[in-house]
């Protein structure tokens, strides 16, 4: 008997739909947080700014300063592109650039700061403009972005801080370099379960 009444329970929540967005805020914590947390509940995004912070460190956060404005001004302007709705399926852009990313901290490749700035702009841009709230407008959607931007900024600086700390000792930039490994395989499972066709 106990079991027909959770079938019949589970019947009707099946039965009461409620609307996803894939980008939706959370009930209760206002806008402006909702805003920080938008880049942590992405997966996408959250190995992308993994990836960038763990890039930039590994080089050195004082040789590679200019990354960080690049980045600043290329989500200003990602987010701006939000804020009129620019929006296009972007899920395969942010996971291809997570891989090679990944695979570029991996590989531990010299890379110029000036190379390592253009591609902190180009993240910035991606990544802002897939950041848009769809169920907020005007002033909640401006202090939700607002919010984004901020949460992005400082995501960063925890992978990057992790990776200039931890680059002395030749065993601790291996330990980078298997976490670039990490992302870069994570990034192409998820890629290919996003583009391969639907079973049936």
């Amino acid at each position: 008997m106990r079991l027909r009444f959770e079938v019949v329970i589970l019947c009707c929540l099946v039965v009461l739909p409620e609307t996803v967005l894939a980008h939706g805020p959370i009930e209760g914590i206002g806008n402006f947080y909702n805003g920080i947390l938008h880049p942590v509940f992405v997966p996408a995004h959250l190995l992308l700014i993994s990836a960038l912070g763990l890039l930039i460190g590994q080089r050195g956060i004082d040789s590679n300063l200019s990354a960080l404005a690049t980045f600043a001004s290329g989500t200003f302007i990602g987010l701006t592109l939000a804020w009129f709705s620019f929006s296009l399926e972007m899920q395969v852009y942010l996971l291809s650039a997570a891989l090679i990313l990944g695979l570029l901290v991996s590989l531990d490749l010299d890379l110029r700061p000036a190379w390592v700035a253009l591609i902190a702009f180009f993240i910035g841009i991606v990544i802002g403009t897939d950041s848009s709230q769809e169920s907020l407008s005007g002033r909640d959607k401006f202090v939700a972005l607002f919010g984004t931007g901020v949460g992005l900024y400082l995501l960063q600086l925890y992978p990057m801080g992790l990776a200039d700390t931890f680059n002395k000792k030749p065993w601790q930039k291996i330990g980078i370099r298997v976490v670039g490994s990490w992302i870069a395989a994570i990034a192409f499972l998820v890629l290919a379960l996003a583009v391969s066709p639907v079973i049936n």
